[in-house]
């Protein structure tokens, strides 16, 4: 093709999305080798470590309060959950305050797992993102900005 139709075909480092997916493609590569060694995959470990953050401060946690903080649609969490009930890391039990709902809450197993897992990601996240420097946080909050801009 002799015509490439893009902005960047002279220099696709000028291209802050291909820069961006290269970056997170790292990242998401280092993130799934370490939660190997743990036997979780990225999404089941976004979803224990939600509730495990949401159970700090709210007694019953619904599948809709895990979507919301992990920013994963509500029908892929309620498929995620039922493969972690499976493996006996979180239950479902009736909710105390809505009939219709389910409350969801770590096993001991599931509490356990997440406490091996945590730090083998926030690791890969020191790591990783440590080599920012001074400039770490305010990639953070750069990206917080992004997210709060494109919530629709």
């Amino acid at each position: 093709m002799n015509n490439f139709p893009s902005e960047f075909k002279n220099n696709s480092t000028e291209s802050v999305g291909l820069s961006f997916i290269k970056v997170y493609n790292l990242w998401h590569k280092a993130i799934k080798d370490q939660l190997k060694k743990v036997n979780l995959t990225h999404p089941q470990f976004t979803i224990l470590a939600s509730l495990g953050y949401l159970s700090q401060s709210k007694e019953e946690i619904n599948q809709v309060d895990i979507s919301k903080q992990a920013d994963i649609d509500v029908m892929t969490v309620s498929t995620i959950i039922r493969n972690l009930e499976k493996s006996e890391l979180l239950i479902r039990q009736a909710s105390l305050s809505d009939t219709r709902a389910k409350s969801i809450k770590l096993t001991d197993s599931g509490a356990n797992l997440l406490s091996k897992a945590l730090p083998l990601v926030e690791n890969i996240d020191h790591t990783f993102f440590g080599t920012l420097d001074q400039d770490q946080s305010t990639f953070n909050l750069l990206l917080l900005k992004l997210i709060k801009e494109n919530l629709r």
